[in-house]
């Protein structure tokens, strides 16, 4: 009886801290996920204040695709972005 909970209570130890799941990496994972939720929160917010919604069901001027290459510095597969940054002294 007490070798299976000693064994239990070492493999427990074991998946907790040293496997490759460990509660370290899960918890940066899910910092990381909270993190890029929070960009594509204000990603969807900047372009939901830029256009309404009835302008981008509408889109026949490219409305969306020119507001994503300018200002999110979006590309298409392929394609190179140059961004030009002036610095003032």
């Amino acid at each position: 009886m007490i070798v299976s909970v000693i064994t239990s209570v070492v493999f427990l130890v074991y998946l907790l801290f040293f496997s490759e799941n460990n509660i370290k990496k899960h918890h940066q994972l899910n910092v990381k996920i909270k993190r890029l939720d929070e960009n594509i929160a204000k990603t969807k917010n900047k372009i939901n204040n830029t256009y309404t919604y009835e302008q981008l069901e509408n889109d026949t001027a490219g409305k969306l695709e020119k507001y994503a290459r300018e200002q999110l510095n979006l590309q298409k597969e392929g394609e190179d972005v140059y961004v030009i940054v002036y610095e003032t002294k």
